[in-house]
């Protein structure tokens, strides 16, 4: 009866060769590893950028966007930061380079470094070839003060992640002045 039935013919396989209980555990213990594996993976989190900011003589708005990228890589011998954020309706963006990161921490734009911290601020990314629609954290505002200045406080990086706030105060080059106040951000690092 346990020869013409498929379940027996397997039961006295595994009894006449008891190798078989041993590849069958190994086949069921690497298939629980691989479906424990596949729910422990964190999935990647989308980033937020949120802040206060004004171009000339607007008025205050807010820039928000999940438009936002982060890479942390060696450049130029030093560890460089990168962080971009552009608003997804009128393309309002911020661009950072900090330089010399080296874990948390507030960090100056431009910075008294060899290499100066880069921190701008452009009013439409679609108008790229208008000069004055890309404010600068080291130029000059119309009474000829260079008072372009930023910080950066970071504070939380790990190898998947960036956290902290941002002041920025750029010119242009009529002299016009943005301000970004208030800004935080956490971003997924690339």
């Amino acid at each position: 009866m346990l020869i013409g039935n498929p379940v027996g013919s397997l039961v006295i396989a595994y009894i006449k060769n008891p190798l078989y209980f041993l590849y069958t555990g190994l086949g069921v213990l690497v298939m629980l590893l691989s479906y424990e594996r596949s729910f422990s993976d964190k999935p990647v989190e989308t980033g937020f950028f949120s802040g206060k900011i004004i171009f000339g003589s607007d008025q205050y708005h807010r820039i928000q966007s999940k438009e936002v990228n982060a890479q942390l890589k060696s450049e130029s011998g030093a560890k460089a930061l990168t962080i971009t954020a552009t608003k997804e309706d009128n393309l309002e963006s911020v661009y950072l380079k900090i330089y010399n990161v080296n874990g948390p921490g507030t960090y100056f734009i431009p910075g008294d470094g060899e290499i100066g911290n880069i921190g701008n601020l452009i009013k439409n990314l679609d108008h790229y070839q208008d000069k004055n629609n890309f404010y600068e954290s080291s130029l000059p505002n119309k009474e000829g003060v260079q008072n372009g200045v930023g910080r950066v406080n970071i504070t939380r990086i790990t190898e998947h992640e960036i956290e902290g706030e941002l002041i920025l105060i750029a010119n242009n080059p009529q002299g016009e002045q943005a301000i970004l106040e208030s800004a935080k951000f956490k971003i997924p690092l690339h």
